[in-house]
């Protein structure tokens, strides 16, 4: 999806596949794990930011998105990265994420989503592999706080467990 003159898909995944080198310092990644959307401070961060995502640096709604996934990225590594993009509401199908977590989630106003994103970042990590999912659904919750991004991964996880509950090929 592009607006701002950046292509935020591309660039989130840009970000999650950066922090994943296995060259990236452990100092700057649990400097990620501490970032407080609201203040976003730290090397680690801005540089992300400025190679990734420079709109973000004049654009406070972007910052704050962006650093509310960067943070739930950093919580859910090393199982932070889909390579396949997998959609969130996919992937929490998958994990067998209660449908009260999905909904607690989607329900979130703006104020409470960095705290809500922490905790489903540590609750999708610990699914390992299960818990991968491509993380622009949450950048696309913070930025877009609208019903199309919550119908679209609402949509996605219902799809998938219909089609988990029912393996016969009947699509949902």
């Amino acid at each position: 999806m592009s607006t701002d003159g950046i292509d935020w898909r591309k660039a989130v995944g840009d970000i999650a596949w950066h922090v994943e080198r296995e060259d990236y310092p452990a100092g700057q990644l649990a400097s990620l794990r501490r970032l407080q959307p609201a203040r976003p401070e730290g090397a680690a961060f801005w540089l992300l930011v400025n190679t990734h995502a420079p709109v973000a640096l004049d654009n406070e709604r972007a910052e704050r998105a962006v650093a509310i996934t960067i943070n739930g990225m950093a919580i859910a590594h090393p199982f932070h990265r889909s390579p396949e993009r997998r959609s969130l509401g996919f992937a929490m199908a998958e994990a067998e994420i209660s449908e009260a977590r999905l909904l607690r989630l989607l329900r979130t106003d703006a104020e409470a989503l960095p705290g809500e994103v922490r905790r489903l970042a540590r609750l999708m990590g610990s699914k390992g592999d299960a818990g991968r999912f491509d993380w622009f659904d949450v950048f696309a919750l913070a930025y877009w706080p609208n019903d199309a991004t919550r119908r679209r991964i609402a949509k996605d996880y219902y799809r998938r467990q219909y089609n988990l509950q029912n393996p016969k090929g009947e699509a949902a």
